[in-house]
């Protein structure tokens, strides 16, 4: 009888490469559910920029609009508890303590998105996020246990980083008034690169019976205190008496807390299902169709050549690949 053949050695992948090829590693979602979560989150997030632009031009209240947007998220997420659609964990001082740094980025990021929406546009917003991938990268292999970026996927984030240059040098806001101009959106990065990364530690190791909406009604109800008390220190409780609210203004203000309800359970859905870094540089490529819709409705966008730099950001950022859990992790209980 001829000797049984040698089993077949299945080629390697790239260092940090192996979620394009190979067995998934332990302790990744399934890639079904994770796709399912991400084309969700894409849906949501595309449009919840552009909604909360429109909002905020006929609300100039910031602080006080997103208060709104989490009382209501809170009272649905109460509500879905009380007549048993939802399972939801009941809010303990335990897990509140755990919750409290991500709750202190997450309000500072939100407030920083609108202020950011008031004074700029969107593609600014846009392009310093895109940079924060790279940011998070790091922090995932230094915290969370992944591997750092292939070389494929490093070389993707620095394409991104070289469009947000690019796209920076052309702004109109840069070129009128320097990099004062960038404040609010500097202050936005540097909060979104921690918040991300302390997102996934969380929805990673705090225990709940329901993750997705545990976070939710913690992060959103521990929210409230915090935002309204950096909209009364901006000034904006003594403004908005002079604040006039017609049909159109109250209308926005419903969508984008209706919205708000799918984006927070979509968001916190996707970051369990990914890593940090993936999540994030999902936030940033999901928001091409921001741009598309904020093309049609703004006359306040970026120029031609400023929109093409942001496309090679966004194209850059498809070239990127999810970093697996580093191998000891893996090995881990």
């Amino acid at each position: 009888p001829r000797p049984a053949p040698p089993p077949r050695r299945l080629a390697r992948p790239a260092p940090g490469c192996a979620d394009a090829v190979g067995a998934m590693p332990a302790k990744e979602a399934a890639p079904g559910a994770a796709l399912r979560s991400i084309v969700y989150y894409a849906a949501c997030s595309s449009v919840m920029l552009v909604i909360n632009k429109v909002t905020i031009s006929r609300i100039p209240l910031p602080g006080l609009v997103f208060c709104v947007q989490f009382l209501t998220t809170f009272l649905a997420v109460v509500a879905g508890k009380a007549l048993g659609v939802l399972k939801v964990d009941s809010l303990t001082l335990g897990k509140a303590t755990q919750f409290a740094p991500y709750v202190v980025a997450f309000v500072l990021s939100i407030f920083l998105n609108g202020k950011v929406l008031q004074h700029s546009n969107v593609e600014t917003l846009i392009t310093f996020r895109a940079c924060s991938p790279l940011c998070v990268s790091i922090l995932d292999w230094l915290f969370l246990g992944r591997e750092l970026p292939c070389w494929r996927s490093f070389f993707a984030l620095l394409g991104v980083l070289a469009g947000a240059m690019g796209y920076v040098a052309c702004d109109r806001e840069f070129r009128m008034h320097g990099v004062g101009a960038y404040g609010w959106v500097s202050a936005y990065f540097a909060v979104i690169v921690f918040e991300m990364t302390y997102a996934k530690h969380m929805i990673s190791n705090v225990k709940f019976e329901s993750a997705i909406w545990g976070s939710v009604l913690y992060t959103n109800s521990l929210s409230i205190g915090p935002m309204l008390g950096l909209a009364a220190a901006s000034g904006e409780l003594d403004r908005a008496p002079g604040v006039a609210l017609d049909a159109a203004s109250v209308a926005a203000l419903c969508t984008c807390c209706a919205l708000g309800i799918c984006m927070n359970w979509s968001g916190w859905n996707c970051r369990d299902q990914i890593s940090a870094a993936s999540y994030t540089l999902l936030g940033v490529t999901c928001k091409l169709i921001s741009v598309l819709l904020n093309l049609l409705i703004w006359d306040k966008h970026a120029t031609l050549v400023g929109i093409c730099w942001l496309v090679l950001c966004l194209l850059s950022s498809s070239l990127y690949t999810q970093a697996p859990m580093r191998a000891d992790k893996r090995a881990a209980p």
